[in-house]
Parts: C-alpha cells; structure tokens; sequence
C-alpha cells in the first residue's frame, strides 16, 4: 500500500518512534547514504548531529512516521557523521529518486521559508507568534494573521502543426529550451494570464487553451500550473526584456530541455509521447 502524507501542525506530545528529519542548510538539504542510495535521515531526535538549529516546525505523518522540518544556521555546520551529506534541494529529486518523499521535502522548505520571513508583523511591526491551531502567525497586537502565501505562475506548451514552442531567458544555462512561463496578475483568471503571457513574451495568439498539470515549486514559493494551447495567429515577435530566444521545434529535433524534475519538461515528455502513439 503507498504511503500518503497528511499534514499536522502539532507534534506528538511523546514519540519513541524515529521521524523524518527534513534538515536544510541555505537551500541544501541533508541526505543519508547507504551504499549507492540516498534517504532522508530517520532518528529519534537529530541531537546527535550538533547542529545549530535555528528553526523547527512539525510537518505531520508520512503514513505512520512524524516528519519534521529543520532550518540550521548559515555558516554553523560542524563535522557531520560519516555517509551524512549536504545536497542541493534540486539534486536532490534525483538522489533520493522517491516523488513522495520530495514533495514534503519542497513542503518543509516553504515552510521554513514563510517562518523566516514572518518573524514580525507587516502592519505594525510587533513579534508574530505561532497559531496552535493552524498553519499560520498572528500578530498579538493587531491580531492580524499571516499564513503561508503561494505565488501561482503559468506554464504554457503551445503546438502547431508537429512543432512545439519554447524559448529560452538568459538565467537558463547554455543551450536549454522550456515552455513560456509567468506570473498570474491579480484580478486576472488563469486563462487571462496564460494568454497575456503569451502575447506579451512571443507577439502569437493561442486557442483551445486546456489544463495539463500542476507542481509546487519551492524557489521560493510558487505553484506551477501547466497549460496546454494550440497555435492561432501571429508571427514570433519576442520581447527582449522576456527572453532571449523563442522558436518553434520539430517534435523529431528537439533542442536541450529542462531537468526531469520540472513540471515544463513533464509536459514537454508528455505531449512527444502521446504524439508517438
């Protein structure tokens, strides 16, 4: 039977079972090695490692093991335990080769980064608490409540004909191609987004827009939200400000694409192979 995660926001008041640690330093988070595979470690308490913990939440249940996320002090890592080690959280999806268990370690690490950033009141300045019944800070002054806060951005693959859209900023290394992505405005719905985007980026027109998938995505704190949409008018005219590059690929000759590990590149291996069918 697969594991679920259901998330909890108080800790047992006393557990003799080991729990999933979820330790990150900066965005690196710490991986136990055992032969050629790598796990999150499963101690009774991290007290062992000597870290300088800064902070410390409580996830909820991985099936039946508590999780928890811990954020330790830039620059404070002592000598770690043999097969102990620091990867980046990107690197990390491939290391420990397990969706599930890399989905709360995205939820640990946005989590640890709304703490970071709601340590005070944004109205009027004063120390935020933690709520004891929800995922959230209040303020004891003003009683205003911060909760975790998702930045929803769009991604859109465009077909025409056996061609596909994709382009390229100059933050992507060498070479790589993706989907057109953005950020929804307020006051617009998804579709409104995906098509200004669209306009704005490569100057096209799209229609039969339909959704495809969704992935939340920690750096820092977006969920993605993945479209579908068929060429309709217009000739690419990029915006420079945008992008670098923007060009229609034949299915068969596809440039260099993202990591596996992005929901463009899951769309991307998706659309090519129900066109191979």
């Amino acid at each position: 039977m697969t594991q679920t995660f259901t998330s909890k926001i108080k800790p047992p008041v006393l557990s003799t079972a080991p729990a999933l640690w979820f330790i990150f330093h900066g965005d690196e988070l710490l991986l136990l090695k055992a032969s050629n595979l790598y796990n999150i470690p499963t101690l009774l308490n991290i007290d062992a490692l000597n870290l300088n913990i800064q902070q410390q939440h409580y996830l909820g249940t991985y099936g039946n093991t508590d999780c928890f996320a811990v954020q330790i002090l830039q620059n404070s890592l002592t000598v770690l335990p043999d097969a102990f080690e620091f990867i980046r959280i990107r690197q990390a999806y491939l290391a420990l080769n397990d969706e599930a268990i890399f989905l709360i370690a995205t939820r640990a690490m946005e989590i640890l980064f709304w703490d970071r950033r709601t340590q005070f009141c944004g109205c009027c300045g004063e120390k935020t608490q933690q709520s004891e019944t929800e995922r959230a800070k209040k303020c004891p002054a003003c009683n205003n409540l911060f909760y975790p806060q998702i930045s929803p951005a769009m991604l859109v693959l465009i077909w025409k004909n056996d061609t596909i859209l994709l382009g390229r900023t100059s933050e992507f290394l060498p070479g790589i191609y993706s989907t057109l992505a953005g950020f929804v405005e307020p006051g617009e719905t998804l579709e409104e987004a995906v098509i200004r985007e669209v306009k704005e980026e490569v100057g096209i027109n799209i229609k039969n827009l339909s959704y495809s998938s969704s992935q939340p995505w920690p750096f820092p704190s977006s969920l993605m939200l993945g479209f579908v949409a068929e060429y309709d008018s217009g000739d690419i005219k990029i915006d420079t400000s945008e992008l670098e590059d923007a060009q229609w690929f034949s299915l068969e000759n596809l440039p260099q694409l993202p990591s596996k590990l992005s929901l463009s590149r899951r769309m991307i291996d998706a659309y090519v192979a129900s066109k191979k069918m």
